[in-house]
């Protein structure tokens, strides 16, 4: 009886331990998934960056409807009732 204990007892060590490398092959897989993600996000922000940057000089230059010289309204004299 106490060696067929000692035999599950085994078993499940060795079960745990197969279990534990698995997860652990997991994990760093999972970590160099996540590597690769943070990569290419970080390449996606820099392109947007990049784009808005882009876009922001682009419309420093082209002057805007409230800003550059202005024209004097139509002067009407003075007006008397």
């Amino acid at each position: 009886m106490s060696n067929q204990l000692m035999d599950t007892l085994e078993n499940k060590v060795f079960t745990a331990v197969d279990t534990i490398e698995t997860l652990r092959t997991e994990i760093n897989e999972l970590r160099e998934e996540r590597r690769i993600l943070e990569d290419k996000l970080r390449e996606l922000i820099g392109k947007m960056d990049s784009l808005d940057n882009s876009g922001n000089s682009a419309r420093a230059e082209e002057p805007s409807s409230n800003s550059g010289p202005t024209m004097p309204g139509p002067s009407f004299g003075p007006t008397s009732y």
